[in-house]
């Protein structure tokens, strides 16, 4: 039994690592390696200290109670179904439990690693999808999802893909600006650009947006003076944005295309943001509708349809309203959206580590954009980072500044 135990706690720190590189991957894996890790965790011993760490972590509790809001939403669902199929969406919510439980201080940066070397796998692997659709055609077609010629990620789609991999360039960046060496320099630089010119192609608008965020607070947290760090911000996005829009034509495609159908939202809603636009909208009135409580976890689309304004009648019907604030708001009221804002702040709180109140920000301004909270790679990696950098450091060990 005890070689059994430390087989079992010895496994739990390589468990956690691989589910970090797999998270850009098929979410089978990250399902599959959560129930290895269980099992460990299970094996392990020491299970009344673990729960009572648990149930001490603020970030724990609130993760469990709004995962418990979500279920208890199926009271007032009339569509069941649908109903347990959203639930099923936020059990990563219970997972981040298993993470925080499983993590350690002293093995944060193994693991945040792990996660920057699977990203960058999944880099690699879109770069060449991305030269063999321009420019080498003759290729044998790379491993890549089947959605849209313009579509490299190697795994999911680029509306996941590209906010994972705006969270991996932001953490690679730190770890860059804190090494001294001229290999570590080096070797680094690489990772960084590979995985920013990775996002330049991406498509995914979102994971762009978010990882501008990120750099903002970065160099705002870097510079004691702020007109200064404004400056600096400025100046590299407007030259970022400038360099892509000139040399990229397919993200001036991306850009020129939202502005476009900006313009021309009115005579022309069916359009990506057009249509945007409209779930956002019929959102906000489902969720001032029914404010307290939601609608339930199960009836957001029939609800969704009949507050649809008339003249918006041939837009598509939506079970996502492509922002998680008004999915949350939507679904669970007032509730569900007090429960998960508290949730966020408390990981920024109760972290000892400056990136995750970043992380947060970055990944706050996504979720404007899509409901990646209730979808699964995005949902399992915020979580799992989350976890991580939520663990406070044990006595004496350096706190990352």
């Amino acid at each position: 039994m005890t070689a059994l135990r430390q087989f079992a706690q010895a496994s739990q720190v390589p468990l956690l690592m691989a589910i970090c590189f797999v998270l850009p991957m098929r979410v089978s894996y990250v399902y599959l390696l959560s129930a290895l890790l269980l099992m460990a965790v299970l094996s392990s011993g020491g299970l009344y200290d673990r729960l009572h760490g648990m149930i001490r972590s603020r970030p724990c509790q609130l993760a469990v109670a709004y995962f418990s809001v979500v279920l208890l939403a199926m009271l007032w669902t009339e569509h069941r179904d649908e109903g347990w199929h959203f639930v099923g969406r936020h059990l990563p919510f219970l997972l981040f439990a298993l993470y925080w439980s499983a993590s350690e201080a002293a093995t944060r940066e193994r693991c945040l690693k792990a996660f920057i070397a699977g990203v960058a796998a999944c880099a690699l692997l879109a770069h060449y999808n991305w030269l063999q659709h321009y420019f080498f055609p003759d290729w044998p077609r790379g491993i890549r999802v089947f959605k849209s010629a313009e579509d490299t990620a190697p795994f999911i789609d680029r509306i996941m893909y590209a906010p994972i991999l705006a969270l991996g360039s932001y953490i690679a960046l730190e770890q860059l600006l804190t090494k001294r060496s001229m290999v570590a320099i080096a070797g680094w630089s690489f990772v960084v650009a590979l995985l920013l010119s990775n996002l330049a192609f991406s498509g995914g608008r979102a994971g762009m947006v978010a990882f501008a965020v990120m750099f903002v607070i970065m160099v705002f947290q870097r510079f004691a003076s702020w007109p200064r760090a404004l400056v600096v911000s400025t100046v590299a996005l407007v030259f970022a944005f400038s360099a892509l829009h000139t040399t990229s034509g397919y993200f001036r495609e991306r850009a020129d295309e939202a502005l476009n159908d900006l313009r021309n939202f009115d005579t022309n809603p069916r359009s990506s943001v057009g249509e945007r636009l409209i779930y956002w909208t019929t959102s906000a009135q489902v969720f001032l509708k029914h404010p307290l409580i939601g609608v339930g976890s199960g009836d957001f689309q029939a609800e969704y349809v009949k507050a649809r304004a008339a003249r918006w009648a041939d837009t598509p019907d939506s079970y996502n309203p492509h922002n998680q604030f008004l999915m949350t708001g939507a679904t669970t009221g007032l509730l569900g959206l007090g429960v998960l804002i508290a949730f966020l702040g408390s990981i920024a709180r109760a972290s000892d580590d400056r990136r995750a109140m970043v992380l947060v920000s970055g990944f706050l301004v996504a979720c404007l954009f899509e409901s990646y909270l209730w979808r699964s790679n995005t949902s399992l990696t915020f979580m799992v980072l989350m976890a991580l950098l939520s663990r406070t450091s044990a006595p004496g060990e350096r706190r990352v500044r």
